[in-house]
């Protein structure tokens, strides 16, 4: 399948190792099928929904034309709604200022586009204390990401004074929307854009930021020198706002990151590094260990059954991710992309459902937090480029 989508046109996701999900644009459909039949490879059409998205199911005319989607007005914050950006802004400065003692909002960079990137950070100040990174929506089409996020601003924040001492004595970083311009773009244009704003020439739009970070940058598994490829990796490692945002908070950062959290969608797998390897990484049991300690959680929460393991087994080769950056440069021990649900719904996952994904995903981290604070030593060996 890459080697047909020579363009970025077709959206391909992993659903098992037998199997892929595939999102394609309409000019391309005749196209598709032809190749597929003519390699005697099998396939079915399934009721995604894609059309809503801008995008044609497999069967579909090609000269349909469909309606972009609209943004979203809500009153507020909520976890049984999608949200734009500014709601999702808004309640973060509402968090400040509910609880100035321990809740902080800060703008870690500016996209091309002029939004700045809002950082929640929730502290009691202890210089003691750990860091934790959370962030969502590096890719915009994963909305449930940020609702992730913000739910568990929402229950450390609101509960601050009341959690136990592994919640409280670390530092809480949290990125509700990394990519914002990519977001909104999102809201009012495309609904399956991923990558983000930045201009690449007179026609041709984003680099896929969790291929932008500065390790192993540039290889080829699923990362493109292409600028018209959804997995389009830049002309350069962190030459994004948004990745370099991110690796200056945690670079300039005096407290020791000992967790990295990046939400996705959609796969409903815990995964760690490395990414562009199958080969295990030093730390892989440590890893292994508090993967399974959120999979449990998140099982007694909801009953959902998470995979847990090394990425590039469980999804797919990828170079230049922020995870293997996040553990093979910045020493983060404890760095996992948790992808979201759904399997059943892919990146529509119903507003109804949002609600009790947060709360596993919660309960999840809280056990992690807990993990982490019996270990005794984070030993992480480096493999430099």
């Amino acid at each position: 399948m890459k080697n047909l989508d020579t363009k970025g046109t077709i959206n391909i996701s992993k659903e098992s190792s037998d199997e892929l999900n595939v999102v394609v644009e309409g000019s391309r459909v005749m196209h598709l099928e032809k190749l597929l039949q003519s390699r005697n490879i099998f396939f079915e059409v399934t009721d995604t929904n894609a059309d809503l998205l801008g995008r044609h199911r497999l069967q579909a005319p090609i000269n349909l034309t469909y309606p972009k989607p609209r943004a979203l007005i809500k009153p507020g914050m909520d976890w049984t709604n999608y949200h734009p950006l500014n709601v999702i802004y808004s309640y973060l400065q509402e968090l400040e200022t509910q609880y100035p003692s321990t809740c902080t909002v800060s703008a870690i960079g500016r996209t091309v586009e002029g939004r700045n990137i809002l950082m929640l950070k929730i502290s009691n100040s202890n210089a003691s204390n750990t860091g934790v990174w959370l962030d969502g929506a590096i890719h915009a089409r994963e909305w449930i990401s940020a609702c992730v996020v913000t739910y568990i601003a929402e229950q450390i924040a609101k509960n601050f004074d009341t959690m136990p001492a592994n919640i409280t004595n670390k530092d809480w970083y949290l990125v509700p929307v990394v990519n914002p311009d990519g977001y909104v773009y999102t809201h009012l244009n495309d609904r399956m854009w991923r990558k983000n704003r930045s201009r690449l020439g007179t026609t041709v739009v984003g680099v896929d930021l969790n291929r932008n970070f500065g390790y192993k940058w540039g290889g080829a598994d699923n990362s493109s020198g292409d600028p018209n490829h959804n997995n389009f990796r830049g002309f350069d490692s962190f030459s994004e706002p948004e990745s370099n945002a991110i690796k200056d908070v945690i670079f300039y950062s005096t407290t020791p990151f000992k967790i990295f959290l990046t939400f996705h969608a959609y796969s409903e797998v815990i995964t760690f590094p490395w990414c562009y390897t199958s080969d295990p990484c030093p730390d892989y049991v440590n890893l292994l260990e508090g993967g399974t300690v959120m999979a449990k959680a998140i099982y007694e929460t909801s009953g959902r059954m998470y995979k847990v393991g090394n990425f590039k087994d469980l999804m797919y080769p990828a170079s230049g991710t922020s995870i293997d950056w996040s553990y093979g440069v910045a020493r983060i021990p404890f760095s996992y992309l948790i992808e979201l649900r759904s399997k059943d719904y892919k990146f529509l996952l119903p507003k109804e459902r949002i609600l009790e994904c947060c709360q596993e995903i919660w309960n999840g981290v809280r056990a992690l937090a807990e993990h982490v604070d019996k270990k005794k030593c984070w030993n992480c060996v480096i493999i430099q480029n």
